[in-house]
């Protein structure tokens, strides 16, 4: 559990009269694990786990971690007082929905309706929830975290990395008629460049986090499938050791697991299709810086052959540097070299139309 909590919520159960029975049965097991550890003379939890828990799981059949939660607990009670709660945490129970959560009992775990009845302040127990018993009525109490402050959110989405993209291309497309007509058209190149700038550092980070996403999502999918595959083995040897209650228990663990592995693969597809299409928003960004230190190089060619600009052309040229240079630490890839450059451009132009027949191909293909 992340954080300390400080709230209590409180949720009111209602078993099946075999799952009752299985309740009831695990609270008498745990007082008799409080009885064992009346009886131990360890004056410490190193030396009460020595003294006492083998024992306690050899007579009780408590889980284990039941059995080791038994001993910081009764540290903690007044021998001779009423036990009539039992200390949890996340191995022994979850929420397996907004209406039902699993507890592992004496006889397995069992899966119980539940209703929220309500929050009140404060938690000082260690464990992470109590289930509680109350003549007919059974509880469990879990401390939760309460009045937590959402973290801001500092990456955009891919649709709106998209749409500011979209508005910084029809922003240079519209502004090009104006700057034929007098308007400074490096300026509106470099606000291009500016804006190009901001959008891939956005859109970088995007990708960054989905993929350190990712490689959580598929550690924590390693480890499931391998405590799966541990737990096929630890129910053969229940099996064949006639321990059908050790088996039955990690059985119902293993199948706590492959729910957990169900949800985890289809939060790794998602994140594989986030991943994806954060790429291919790359991909249009980089379309658009092309274009756009295109549109410089016009410009300062346009202004270097205007000889009574030559002053405001100086300024305008170092404005220009900078922003090339811009788009370079942006981007990683160097500023487009003066010479060679119309070679460049032809084979840039080559390249295209063999895409254009290579497209017209795929669609005279698609009509037979």
């Amino acid at each position: 559990m992340v954080g300390k909590p400080h709230t209590t919520m409180a949720l009111i159960l209602s078993p099946s009269p075999e799952d009752r029975e299985a309740l009831h049965g695990t609270l008498v097991a745990y007082r008799q694990a409080m009885a064992i550890l009346d009886g131990t003379k360890g004056a410490n939890l190193v030396a009460l786990h020595e003294e006492a828990y083998e024992e306690i799981r050899a007579r009780t059949g408590l889980p284990s971690r039941m059995a080791t939660l038994a001993l910081r607990d009764h540290s903690k009670r007044t021998v001779g007082a009423p036990i009539d709660d039992i200390p949890l945490d996340s191995k022994l129970f979850s929420v397996k929905g907004p209406d039902s959560l699993s507890i592992a009992t004496i006889g397995g775990r069992v899966v119980i309706p539940y209703s929220v009845d309500g929050y009140r302040g404060g938690w000082d127990d260690f464990a992470e929830a109590r289930l509680c018993f109350s003549g007919t009525s059974i509880n469990v109490l879990v401390g939760v975290q309460a009045g937590l402050h959402p973290q801001k959110e500092t990456t955009m989405s891919n649709e709106g990395i998209l749409a500011r993209l979209g508005r910084v291309i029809a922003g240079v497309v519209n502004n090009a008629v104006d700057a034929a007509e007098g308007a400074n058209p490096t300026a509106i190149a470099q606000q291009a460049v500016r804006e190009i700038e901001k959008i891939a550092e956005e859109a970088r980070a995007a990708l960054g986090v989905a993929i350190a996403a990712g490689h959580r999502l598929k550690a924590k999918a390693e480890d499931l499938d391998a405590e799966i595959r541990d737990l096929d083995a630890k129910i053969r040897t229940g099996l064949e050791k006639g321990r059908e209650d050790l088996a039955r228990a990690a059985t119902g663990v293993q199948i706590d697991l492959e729910a957990q592995r169900t949800a985890l693969a289809k939060a790794i597809a998602e994140n594989a299709g986030e991943i994806a299409e954060t790429e291919a928003t790359l991909r249009s960004i980089a379309s658009a810086r092309a274009d756009a230190m295109k549109r410089l190089d016009d410009a300062k060619r346009a202004e270097r052959a205007a000889p009574a600009a030559a002053t405001p052309s100086q300024r305008n040229d170092q404005r220009l540097a900078a922003a090339l240079a811009a788009v370079e630490r942006v981007t990683g890839v160097p500023a487009k070299p003066v010479q060679g450059s119309a070679e460049v451009e032809e084979l840039g132009r080559m390249q295209r139309e063999d895409e254009i027949e290579a497209r017209l191909k795929a669609f005279r293909e698609g009509q037979r």
